[in-house]
């Protein structure tokens, strides 16, 4: 274990810095509560899972020896963020909530599963995600690890990524910061809406 240490350090360094997936939880517990908050940190972990198994059995260095898959992600990524932030700042500029309607980054009030998409597509959007893992693994990884010590660092992983996400979707629920979002939801909606669309263009590629 302690030879995995730096390793998960690194990992929770990482994951603590604010992000779009730090925003769909935190806006989602201040708008829709506890539960909601958590079934989008469920789908964040899940798709973290992808992501740090396709590093581990070694796709992301298929992905990156393959410049068109990546770029195809990529794009896909991309447009999904986007256009989710856009839905979230047409929504605040028209005085209504956006997850009223449908898609696969718009949940709607009531069903936990959407809610669970959202997170997931909102991680998945990221193919950068792969690229990050691939270098951490490779850096940080123990030499010759077993596969069964390769599994215990893919669950620790998601272990110390769900539990910081459900810190973040508590703290979000409570009194004091629902009451601030009800007061300043439009503000917090542009913020949360540029931070998607801001980081979808940045997902763009570029020639």
């Amino acid at each position: 274990m302690s030879s995995t240490l730096p390793l998960l350090v690194a990992w929770f360094v990482a994951v603590a810095i604010p992000g779009p997936d730090f925003v769909a939880v935190l806006r989602t517990s201040a708008a829709h509560g506890r539960r909601a908050g958590l079934s989008v940190a469920v789908g964040v972990v899940g798709g973290m899972a992808c992501w740090a198994t396709c590093a581990l059995v070694g796709l992301s260095a298929v992905i990156a020896r393959y410049e068109h898959l990546y770029l195809v992600i990529r794009t896909v990524g991309a447009v999904l963020l986007f256009l989710y932030g856009a839905r979230v700042l047409i929504g605040a500029f028209r005085g209504h909530r956006p997850e009223t309607g449908h898609g696969v980054l718009a949940p709607d009030q009531g069903g936990s599963h959407s809610f669970w998409r959202l997170g997931l597509f909102t991680n998945l959007a990221n193919p950068k995600a792969v690229v990050f893992f691939g270098a951490l693994f490779a850096s940080l990884l123990p030499h010759g690890l077993s596969v069964g010590g390769r599994v215990g660092v893919l669950g620790a992983i998601l272990a110390i990524g769900l539990a910081w996400y459900v810190v973040v979707a508590s703290a979000a629920s409570s009194a004091p910061v629902v009451a601030a979002y009800r007061r300043a939801g439009r503000a917090i909606d542009v913020v949360a809406g540029s931070v998607f669309a801001i980081t979808g263009i940045a997902l763009v590629p570029r020639n």
